[in-house]
């Protein structure tokens, strides 16, 4: 495995004869050594434990937020919490049984959300997966129902008309106007138009498949995630397509990476094997981080769609320490934090939030 240095330097250099389009990209530091890998909450046993002796239960979805929080949806708890500056952690909202209720944080419910993406004013939105609904929470903790219904459905139109299939992935574009959902078994991508309260299908027609193309000739199947690039391109992991895919903001869909087929294998575009990829985190320079979740890996996708492992040996369980030796038990999910000096993890089956820290150098106490 190649060491993680070296790997963020081919994804930095990869392609870039002229100077990339993303303005991001101009302040994006050349050199990311992220060599090891930290457990930031969580013991590996499951649990709804708050503050610095934390317990979590199968978290997902992250969504760092400008003040130094990270929010994540708590699965197995039916909660949305969040690790913060501090490195303790707390409860926003959910009672932490699995059911259906908007209203007041502490008696609202959720039933296994995965995803959350925060706002910049502070509310949170949430992919309520067995509710089959899109659920906003208010800086006041109130808990209310954004979109979706009681049935399960592959609908557009208003808000409440809007039906989904086990919502799993939420993500803001840049404006925050628009609300990017991955609808898992509906096999789409779909999109909330926050300003004019309307649903609709940016990629897929609700059949599984793996077909590149424009809009409703494109498939996917199980898409897992969605983030949204500076460029406003949502990338998907494709879970059983094996894939990383990317969408235009016109729907336009295309494979960066994965041959289609469950394995591992580092290399080129698609020759390169993942196992269930879960989560994504691009880079300004179009580059991307991949939770590998059933290879028990990170992979980086270069900006020319080359393949590289990151962090992780590939064998489940638990170790911190070198990248080269640090072991994961299904990585989930990733993200990084405003300043791109720490890669954040969220672990399925170790009930951990991990993360790779920036070496700056300097000797460190922890």
């Amino acid at each position: 495995m190649k060491y993680l240095v070296a790997a963020i330097a081919v994804a930095l250099t990869a392609g870039c004869a002229t100077p990339p389009a993303d303005p991001e990209a101009s302040v994006f530091p050349k050199i990311l050594p992220f060599p090891a890998v930290r457990t930031m909450a969580g013991d590996g046993q499951p649990g709804a434990v708050d503050g610095s002796a934390a317990r979590v239960n199968r978290p997902h979805g992250l969504s760092y937020a400008k003040e130094g929080s990270l929010f994540f949806a708590d699965r197995g708890n039916h909660q949305v919490r969040v690790l913060r500056p501090d490195g303790t952690v707390a409860t926003v909202a959910g009672t932490g049984k699995a059911g259906f209720a908007d209203g007041p944080a502490k008696t609202a419910q959720f039933n296994e959300p995965i995803a959350v993406a925060v706002e910049r004013t502070g509310a949170i939105y949430v992919a309520d997966r067995n509710n089959h609904r899109i659920r906003k929470i208010s800086p006041d903790g109130t808990v209310i129902t954004l979109a979706g219904g009681d049935s399960v459905g592959f609908v557009d139109g208003d808000l409440k008309s809007a039906r989904f299939n086990q919502p799993y992935g939420v993500a803001l574009d840049a404006a925050q106007t628009t609300l990017y959902v991955a609808d898992y078994l509906n096999h789409a991508i779909r999109r909330i138009n926050l300003v004019l309260e309307k649903v609709d299908t940016l990629a897929g027609n609700g059949a599984p498949g793996f077909a590149d193309g424009r809009r409703g000739t494109a498939r996917f199947n199980q898409p897992y995630n969605v983030r949204v690039d500076g460029l406003g391109r949502i990338w998907v992991p494709d879970q059983l397509n094996h894939a990383v895919r990317r969408v235009t903001p016109a729907g336009e869909v295309s494979t960066v990476a994965g041959s289609g087929k469950a394995g591992y294998i580092d290399g080129a575009t698609t020759a390169a094997q993942f196992n269930n990829p879960t989560g994504i985190a691009p880079l300004p320079n179009g580059a991307a981080v991949v939770a590998d979740r059933n290879n028990n890996r990170l992979r980086l996708v270069t900006p020319d769609g080359s393949v590289t492992t990151l962090a992780g040996n590939g064998e489940a369980g638990f170790a911190d320490g070198p990248v080269a030796n640090a072991r994961f038990n299904q990585p989930l999910d990733v993200d990084f934090d405003d300043s791109m000096s720490r890669i954040l993890v969220s672990e399925d089956k170790g009930h951990r939030l991990r993360v790779l820290p920036k070496d700056t150098g300097k000797a460190s106490a922890k």
